[in-house]
């Protein structure tokens, strides 16, 4: 299979404060972007749809509504086996193998028959989907030392962040066209296009001295990784911060449109007014880490969001609707969520940094742990629901007090041991 273009050609490819890029270059870029959004895309697409695949099926609403959650299941197991792969085979192999999946998987779902094919196909897609996640993440540690690959991963973050936003309306306007299936098929052309787009831009950025000896070998870098208490807190950082951000997600839409009684008009715009903050909070590490470092940048992001999550608690525990209630939780949905955009990209290249050999390991168990705990997050929010904002607003506190520890426990220890980078 031809290789494209040299390492030193694919770190120029992003763009900078210093220098500009070539449209080839920052297509580059932005394929890494479009293989981040995987999971987004996959999930927020079809969401206007799930009515109408129930009574295309002739199944139920909640039967309809477990497409989502086996497709989080799939995703998260998926990573667990591509990241140590990655580490032994190479990672433009496996993000070939696991688009490939995807497309397949995609074109199946747009013809499934009853709801257990379509559950089927969903976990097929999901298992190839997580490839990209987590091998893009890996890619970015091969190029990059730990403050460039902390900002270039908050960019990717910038760009990634829209997908929740602008996916149910593309959903939407697709399934005026028609079908429900219509959506699978566009993730199926989305799906065609990554893979092309990675067969003709992506060269091999593992370098051999830093490949696994065997794939034994492999899947035995989650116990060198987890050994590491540094790296535990760092996969509890991300991974909490993400739960808080998924019981959010699930919680805002009874308690905005239900409990405050807004207008559906209205929750999209809170909605939206969170993913830029999460873009905003984005562009503001890619600018300050190289000065600030990524441990101090995470931990600020954790304070941040504490704050926020307490803010968020306490605009919900009197149990009340009004203005100054509304506006709590807003603001602080604003904090928690946006600070994300600090968090994430920061404990991720941390990680990353400290385990060159384990890269694809290191960044499965990052993923398995952000879609573990947002999975039960997700889970807690329905199982607890009383009518209120008071469950929700519980466990985003809950979570992000957890991520705030992870975060304050690492930044009193010693730095971990870094790799060298390969650029």
């Amino acid at each position: 299979m031809p290789q494209a273009g040299s390492q030193a050609e694919l770190q120029a490819s992003y763009p900078s404060p210093t220098h500009s890029s070539p449209m080839i270059q920052r297509r580059v870029f932005f394929l890494l972007a479009a293989l981040a959004a995987f999971a987004p895309l996959a999930i927020d697409l079809y969401l206007p749809s799930l009515a109408h695949i129930a009574d295309s099926l002739r199944t139920t609403p909640a039967r309809a509504q477990q497409t989502v959650s086996v497709f989080l299941a799939g995703f998260a197991v998926g990573m667990l086996l591509y990241g140590p792969l990655s580490d032994r085979l190479g990672r433009r192999r496996i993000i070939l193998i696991g688009t490939v999946v995807f497309v397949l998987a995609s074109v199946a779902c747009a013809l499934a028959s009853s709801i257990e094919q379509l559950l089927t196909f969903r976990i097929l897609q999901a298992f190839g989907g997580g490839a990209a996640a987590v091998v893009s993440r890996a890619i970015v540690r091969d190029l990059f030392e730990e403050r460039e690959a902390a900002r270039v991963m908050a960019m990717v973050g910038m760009v990634t962040s829209f997908a929740p936003m602008i996916a149910p309306m593309a959903g939407a306007f697709i399934l005026q066209l028609g079908s429900w299936r219509y959506e699978f098929v566009a993730l199926a052309l989305f799906g065609l296009a990554c893979m092309v787009g990675s067969h003709r831009l992506l060269p091999e950025t593992l370098q051999q001295g830093h490949a696994q000896a065997s794939l034994m070998a492999a899947f035995r870098g989650y116990g060198t990784v987890l050994a590491q208490p540094s790296a535990r807190r760092l996969i509890v950082a991300g991974g909490a911060h993400f739960a808080a951000m998924f019981a959010y997600i699930t919680g805002t839409p009874y308690v905005y449109i239900q409990w405050f009684g807004l207008s559906e008009t209205l929750y999209a715009v809170l909605f939206g007014s969170n993913i830029i903050s999460l873009v905003a909070f984005g562009y503001l590490s890619s600018r300050w880490v190289a000065r600030l470092g990524p441990a101090k940048l995470a931990l600020w992001g954790s304070r941040w969001a504490l704050a926020g999550g307490a803010l968020v608690l306490l605009a919900a525990l009197p149990g009340q609707t009004g203005q100054w209630n509304l506006a709590g939780l807003a603001l602080g949905f604003l904090m928690a969520v946006g600070s994300i955009g600090w968090v994430s990209p920061n404990t991720m290249a941390q990680l990353l940094a400290a385990h060159p050999k384990n890269a694809g390991a290191a960044s499965a168990l990052y993923g398995f742990a952000q879609f573990g705990l947002g999975g039960l997050a997700s889970v807690g929010v329905s199982w607890l629901h009383d009518g209120t904002a008071k469950p929700m607003a519980a466990l985003v506190a809950a979570f992000l007090l957890l991520a705030a520890w992870a975060s304050w426990a690492q930044n009193g220890q010693p730095a971990p041991e870094q790799g060298h980078p390969l650029a």
